[in-house]
């Protein structure tokens, strides 16, 4: 029997209690030791909640995972990390073994067991208010960086100008700015579902999240995260017909709380435009694009190795006539170069397949019934800032690459899963819909039904025989008419 744990009135497995707290603390990793952490909570947690599931072989067989090729393509990619981090002795270092779990492993891995994980809407209702709590965590802690009060900011180590980069800006516990921002986006993104969804209380704070996140993208002062936000809104307005008429006025909206923000807040329109105008990031970018060309060139099968990329890049960066090198102990500038340069061409292939057919594939795919639909749209919002991200940063941060593969891969539970027979006893009030909405056993079988009785499928001795058929499709009544 599942280990449960009551909770506002469900009882929920105890594993997902776990992956929920895993995705609470993920926000602290790499900085959980400056909270006294020998070991990040997250990573406990996502231990915990894998054992209590790989325990639990019932709760397993209520959802039959269907092997897709992003999960082919997605264990291929780590497996060729982990032989290429092995050759260059890059994976046995902690920096190469957690970046192979933060980039690769645990979110490929969420992906795949999203549909068992949360396979209830009880337990997406709860994830979703985990997000809003942290993205209203994450906006007023923004705030009280840039604006104040800072004493209210926490934990402390995020006013240490000696602690991440970009000391300045919003970073919030990632200490970096563009991880604070996507990860802002795609909270604000799953505010906007819970404030459709969830009732009271919850409303009222997940409208107040969606404000505060607003706020701190912002204050981020960072462009890939302002111009992927954007993005988002404007594409998950276009692609949803019944939010197409709120696209203008999102817009003016948002207009009015930039030029508000500007006005009372004048170090932020100097920063603001300070950042706008700035010029050495782009330069970076360029440096470090071009030298993963240029490792392209000589390593094409097979790259530097696993995270090589800053111990190599000193001989593969040359100076440009039109821009200076600046930094030569950074990242590539770009995932998909990223990956060709230090895992070869195929591993570049592998990446991109695993992203078309894995997030990518919530915009094409129609849209679940129930509650997956809400998760589909706050899906395509939050994997647009990350796509803008990945394409003009490194993005090696573990919270924003958990819940773009996490989001997607609950967005994407009918494709990814069927539903088996289940016990509607432990099926909670939110739950009702959940069975039909992943099963499509019940709508083959209706489909079936009708297409027996149409008229020429109908023998003269049938006792159906003489209906008078209506336009198709139709739901018929279960016996003939008296």
């Amino acid at each position: 029997m599942t280990n449960k744990i009551r909770l506002r009135d469900q009882d929920l497995p105890a594993y997902a209690i776990c992956f929920v707290g895993e995705v609470l603390w993920n926000m602290f990793a790499g900085n959980s030791k400056l909270l006294g952490f020998p070991i990040g909570p997250d990573r406990l947690f996502f231990g915990l909640g894998m054992l209590l599931l790989l325990l639990d072989p019932v709760e397993l067989r209520r959802q039959r995972l269907r092997l897709r090729p992003v999960h082919v393509a997605g264990g291929a990619l780590a497996l060729l990390a982990v032989l290429s981090g092995l050759e260059a002795g890059t994976f046995g270092t902690s920096y190469g073994f957690y970046a192979w779990l933060d980039r690769l492993a645990i979110p490929l891995l969420m992906f795949m067991l999203a549909p068992v994980i949360f396979r209830t809407a009880d337990r997406r209702d709860l994830l979703l208010r985990i997000l809003v709590l942290v993205g209203l965590y994450l906006g007023m802690t923004a705030i009280f960086e840039v604006v104040g009060p800072h004493a209210l900011v926490f934990p402390k180590f995020i006013m240490d100008r000696n602690v991440g980069i970009q000391f300045g800006r919003a970073r919030g516990p990632f200490t970096e700015s563009e991880a604070d921002g996507i990860a802002m986006c795609q909270c604000g993104f799953a505010a906007a579902l819970a404030a459709t969804r969830l009732p009271g209380k919850w409303k009222r704070l997940s409208i107040a999240t969606v404000g505060f996140c607003s706020v701190g993208i912002l204050l981020t002062l960072t462009r890939s995260v302002w111009v992927g936000s954007a993005l988002g809104v404007a594409v998950v307005c276009l692609l949803t017909p019944a939010l197409r008429k709120f696209l203008i006025p999102l817009a003016l909206a948002f207009a009015a709380l930039i030029g508000i923000l500007l006005i009372a807040l004048p170090s932020v329109r100097g920063d603001a435009g300070a950042r706008a105008g700035t010029v050495r990031s782009l330069w970076d970018r360029e440096n470090t694009n071009a030298a993963a060309i240029r490792i392209i060139e000589q390593h094409p099968l097979t790259g530097v190795g696993w995270v090589r990329f800053v111990v190599v890049s000193e001989k593969y960066v040359r100076q440009a006539r039109s821009y200076p090198i600046t930094s030569i102990d950074i990242e590539v500038h770009n995932v998909t170069l990223g990956r060709a340069a230090e895992l070869g061409l195929p591993g570049a292939g592998l990446w991109i397949f695993a992203v078309l057919a894995g997030p990518c594939l919530v915009f094409i795919r129609r849209r679940p019934a129930g509650d997956l639909a809400g998760w589909a749209i706050a899906s395509m919002g939050g994997t647009c800032c990350w796509l803008v991200a990945i394409n003009l940063s490194p993005v090696p941060y573990p919270l924003p690459n958990l819940l773009v593969w996490l989001m997607s891969g609950i967005a994407l539970m009918p494709y990814l899963a069927t539903a088996r027979d289940t016990d509607t006893s432990e099926l909670g009030a939110n739950d009702a819909k959940d069975k039909a909405a992943l099963d499509p056993a019940p709508v083959r079988s209706q489909l079936r039904t009708a297409r027996e009785i149409r008229p020429e499928n109908v023998t003269a001795n049938h006792p159906n025989r003489g209906w008078r058929q209506r336009r198709w499709p139709v739901t018929f009544p279960k016996g003939p008419p008296h």
